[in-house]
């Protein structure tokens, strides 16, 4: 089976960001990205302590965050007994907290593409792959359509909306395996989102160095972008309507959640270590000088509290999870146990069971945070064995039934892996 690239195997998470729209740090923050947690003065640890649970959860608790960010201020310019005033006044203010108001989805928007042309990529002959164009918020966006290269011309297809992982475009390593799942009988559809390169490499030839536009933002602009490209692809000649499937993965599984619950098409999902699972427990795990997993959550903090608040709850699957009308397959890598994500996923178990959802939580022996990229190896075969048997079960494919489909035009051949 294709190997992927080691060269782009970056965590989804570090790019994956909050509003990224001034990349600056909030005053007072500065030097906390890197910092561990020997560097907590005893009032502000007791401070981010009280705050844990309720963050967590969910609560408001913008009064005493503020107190913390009036504190870290204060510390910043050396003022350590008004920092830790503000912190011994915070943690009197952690008592009684309500619950913040869940999110209220926005309809599903539509989207209509425009065809630029087919490629061919090496290792992906079961398929033909199309770059395609289209519009959300007034914003042009771009992705890739794939679709069985030996299909009659009136079969219809399932659909799958495929969430990459990173913030940099659709992995082209990627593409041979979405064109095997492709020849089992499905349409799948994989936009890039807004601010994104339509690609993830830096080799792909001018003639496709296509950008989203907007900038990213990981709130509900890239589930728009993802459910406007299904509403799309839903109107080619060759895609079944009704229901469709969702697979996703890092920073693209979080999204690929939100869109599954959004949408009342959705009939399964496939997520492979979904990142901000839980954006309150990550948010948290920075305030306490946790594993960094949040490159830009200086920059989000740059917003008022309570406008924080919002866009975490805004952007938080746990705390929607009553909303989730399909079933899950959540799988998510043994090799780093005890991390945010894991916890993060736990936090969405208990929320699956409270309302009786269906899923299947498998932790995958011997898998890293990216372990679904490594197609060739044992985790990832293990891993994609039932996840096919899911998509089965939930969707099942059209067996394609025609001749296949003459050659494709520009050949973007890629670079051979480094060496190890």
């Amino acid at each position: 089976m294709f190997r992927p690239y080691r060269l782009f195997l970056l965590l989804g998470l570090f790019v994956a960001a909050g509003l990224m729209a001034g990349d600056s740090v909030r005053p007072g923050l500065e030097g906390l990205d890197w910092a561990g947690p020997d560097s907590l003065t005893p009032e502000e640890a007791a401070l981010v302590k009280a705050l844990g649970d309720p963050l967590i959860e969910g609560k408001d608790c913008a009064a005493a965050l503020q107190k913390w960010f009036d504190g870290r201020l204060a510390a910043s310019k050396d003022d350590m007994a008004t920092a830790a005033k503000d912190w011994q006044e915070g943690v009197a203010l952690v008592k009684e907290l309500k619950p913040l108001p869940e999110e209220k989805w926005a309809p599903v928007p539509d989207g209509t593409f425009e065809m630029l042309g087919r490629i061919r990529v090496p290792d992906a002959e079961a398929a033909e792959i199309w770059i395609v164009r289209w519009l959300v918020d007034d914003l042009k966006q771009y992705g890739v359509l794939v679709v069985p290269a030996n299909r009659q011309p009136d079969q219809k297809f399932p659909l799958l909306l495929y969430t990459h992982g990173a913030a940099y475009g659709v992995p082209v390593y990627a593409l041979p395996w979405l064109a095997g799942m492709a020849a089992e009988g499905y349409v799948i559809v994989g936009p890039a989102f807004r601010g994104e390169d339509l690609f993830a490499s830096q080799y792909v030839p001018k003639s496709l160095a296509f950008k989203c536009e907007g900038e990213i933002e990981n709130l509900d602009g890239e589930v728009d972008d993802a459910l406007s490209a299904v509403s799309a692809a839903r109107k080619l000649p060759y895609v079944q309507g009704g229901k469709f499937g969702v697979i996703g993965h890092s920073f693209g599984a979080g999204i690929g959640l939100l869109a599954a619950a959004r949408h009342p098409d959705a009939c399964c999902m496939v997520s492979y270590d979904a990142w901000l699972v839980n954006p309150f427990r990550y948010y948290w795990d920075r305030m306490r000088r946790g594993a960094n997993n949040w490159l830009s959550w200086a920059d989000f903090c740059n917003q008022p509290v309570d406008q924080q608040l919002a866009g975490l709850m805004q952007r938080s699957i746990v705390h929607h999870a009553d909303t989730i009308h399909c079933p899950l397959l959540l799988f998510i890598g043994g090799a780093y146990e005890g991390s945010v994500f894991h916890q993060s996923h736990e936090d969405l178990i208990a929320q699956l069971k409270k309302y009786d959802k269906t899923y299947t939580y498998d932790v995958v022996p011997g898998g890293g945070h990216n372990f679904v990229l490594y197609y060739d190896e044992k985790p990832a075969q293990y891993a994609y064995a039932k996840h096919m048997e899911f998509l089965k079960k939930y969707l099942p494919p059209v067996k394609p039934a025609g001749k296949p489909a003459a050659p494709a035009m520009p050949v973007p051949p890629p670079p051979a892996p480094p060496q190890e």
